[in-house]
């Protein structure tokens, strides 16, 4: 045999271990059943040899009470009964009350005939006195004396009775023992089939190959809904792993533009004497995009943190309301710059579970990006109340600026996506399409939702449901 041997062969395979636990199991009903039968064939046997003992004990009695006193007639009954039963290896031993023996026939045991019991004062019992076993009357009617009348019988017959049909019942059970191991063995690699092939499809499974997917047969059995199940989480890694080969493209991209216009700059700048002034407008255009390069830096590490299962360690109660009267005092300065009316309106205390840090960056990402896109003379307003019904928060951002595409709006979440991709990339107050994914991510990270609604030039507005605490 080849080693390492094949799985069907080792102990530590399902195979073989529901083989051998078939062929324990059978094992242990066979020896059960044989141990059963054995003793209901004993019971029976016995019970029926007592029966016909104690018939022909009753058939004593009646003559007894038909001839008595002719004690000689009683014999010649008793002698006629043993003689029609001699080859059924019967014995009758009739005697006083006192043990003396009135008759006995020829196959009555020595043993027997000697035996004196002590509950002779008992109208019945029965005996097993070595390989004799008998039924004992005590005959005891008015106005006669007390006779005992014996009728045995030998045990070997049954007991070899017994032995033949336990030899019997063995050899079956051999049989079946044989054969267990082929069948089960048999079943076994039935049943494990699904399971081999599932093993093979998941040994040949590669990172480079996201569209691999473990058979199903549509039998709807457990196997069946353990490949789905399985399935079901490698769709979500290849689209995870997709994301995040989407998400590597556009940092490298997002990285590369600021980096190359940095690169460009101080190449022309080094190209050859200039003036003060021109050195002076080259380290301002790199300065610009070192900032513009360490917000999406940031902006990245916070994506980073909100999608992480870390950040859920950190959950408490937070009361919303606070923050969102913080952070409306924080931007009113920069509205009031802009010419935009900003509006806040969150009364008393609304407590959710989670990371204040975090819920701070929700409402500062989602009111920054409302005022960066209202012109001036537009409005602002962030609004938070508490649906008891729901038992969810209602943070709403709203602003009249100038509204979204129809069919933008479902990308309107996703990195690096910006519904104004001509902006200018001068624009010092240019984003680097990150806020959005940030706030869903945070969101989601609180057991959240967050949508949109927006129409061009007519606003937009932004709501987030958090459950309350």
């Amino acid at each position: 045999m080849r080693w390492p041997p094949p799985d069907w062969v080792r102990f530590s395979s399902l195979r073989a271990r529901l083989t051998l636990w078939n062929t324990a199991l059978v094992l242990l009903m066979t020896v059960s059943s044989l141990l059963t039968a054995r003793f209901v064939a004993r019971a029976t046997l016995y019970d029926d040899a007592d029966a016909e003992l104690r018939a022909g004990a009753e058939e004593v009695v009646l003559a007894l009470g038909d001839l008595y006193p002719d004690i000689d007639a009683v014999v010649a009954q008793i002698r006629r009964l043993a003689r029609s039963h001699e080859q059924r290896g019967w014995f009758v031993h009739f005697l006083t009350e006192d043990g003396r023996t009135v008759w006995k026939s020829d196959h009555c045991p020595n043993e027997v005939a000697q035996f004196k019991p002590t509950n002779l004062d008992k109208p019945e019992n029965i005996v097993q006195l070595g390989p004799y076993r008998y039924v004992r009357l005590r005959i005891a009617e008015p106005g006669h004396p007390t006779y005992h009348v014996r009728v045995g019988t030998y045990t070997t017959g049954l007991d070899e009775k017994l032995t033949s049909l336990v030899r019997q019942l063995s050899l079956a059970g051999g049989f079946l023992l044989l054969l267990t191991p082929l069948i089960g063995w048999w079943l076994a690699r039935r049943a494990t089939r699904p399971v081999a092939e599932i093993l093979h499809t998941a040994d040949q499974l590669r990172p480079t190959r996201l569209g691999d997917r473990l058979p199903a047969r549509g039998t709807r059995d457990e196997l069946d809904r353990l490949s789905s199940t399985i399935n079901r989480l490698l769709d979500q890694v290849a689209g995870h792993v997709d994301r995040q080969r989407q998400f590597v493209a556009d940092a490298a991209h997002e990285l590369r533009s600021p980096l190359a216009a940095m690169q460009s700059a101080l190449e022309v700048a080094t190209s050859r004497d200039r003036t003060a002034d021109s050195y002076r407008k080259t380290i301002d255009d790199a300065l610009q995009e070192c900032r513009h390069l360490a917000r999406l830096t940031n902006d990245l590490l916070l994506l980073a943190e909100g999608e992480s299962d870390a950040s859920a360690t950190n959950l408490g109660e937070v009361d919303v309301a606070a923050i969102v009267r913080q952070a409306s005092e924080m931007f009113a300065g920069v509205a009031e710059e802009h010419g935009i009316r900003l509006e806040a309106r969150a009364d008393g205390a609304i407590r959710v579970r989670g990371d204040a840090r975090q819920l701070q960056q929700l409402c500062s990402n989602l009111l920054d990006n409302a005022v960066r896109f209202t012109p001036s003379g537009g409005r602002v307003s962030i609004g938070l109340a508490a649906d008891r019904g729901t038992g969810r928060a209602l943070l709403t951002v709203e602003d009249s600026g100038c509204g979204i595409d129809a069919e933008l709006l479902p990308r309107v979440f996703d990195r690096f996506f910006q519904a104004d991709a001509a902006r200018d990339r001068s624009d010092p107050n240019r984003g680097g399409g990150l806020g959005l994914a940030i706030c869903k991510a945070i969101v989601e990270r609180h057991g959240g939702t967050i949508g949109v609604e927006s129409r061009r030039n007519a606003g937009t507005t932004f709501s987030v449901r958090l459950p309350l605490a």
